[in-house]
């Protein structure tokens, strides 16, 4: 798992999470014979540290690859309310089905959910500054 910004954010903007799941097959021999079983994440749990989370069916994309500018709402994003430190953790549902000695796909009913190490997030607040002159006319002014 990853987030945008890398490990911070600041109040009331939106943080950008992205789970790294995708299918895999697992192959191996069972009473003497071949076996596969094939997994496909399904639905992603997010635990964002604040005590708030919702569930989604994509696991996130950064802002670039989506066509979105930073800080723009994603349906993995969340926007924190308190300054703090918070731990973030996803949850990935996988599906399963299996393919035993040559025959066809059988699916397996329910799914296998999978937890994430947790990620940091250091949350910061900001302040507004108005000034007359930007960093470059008055170097020494607020901010600059």
């Amino acid at each position: 798992m990853s987030s945008e910004p890398n490990g911070w954010t600041v109040v009331g903007q939106e943080t950008n999470f992205i789970a790294k799941a995708g299918e895999s097959e697992k192959s191996g021999t069972l009473l003497g014979q071949p076996v596969t079983v094939h997994f496909t994440p399904v639905a992603y749990a997010w635990r964002y540290g604040d005590g708030s989370g919702k569930t989604t069916t994509t696991p996130g994309a950064r802002w670039e690859a989506s066509g979105l500018s930073n800080f723009a709402k994603t349906a993995t994003s969340h926007a924190y309310a308190a300054r703090g430190t918070y731990a973030v953790t996803v949850t990935v549902a996988y599906s399963a089905r299996y393919r035993y000695a040559g025959q066809g796909w059988v699916s397996i009913a329910g799914t296998l959910g999978l937890t994430s190490d947790p990620i940091t997030i250091q949350v910061k607040g900001v302040k507004t500054v108005l000034v007359g002159k930007t960093c470059t006319e008055n170097p020494s002014g607020p901010g600059c």
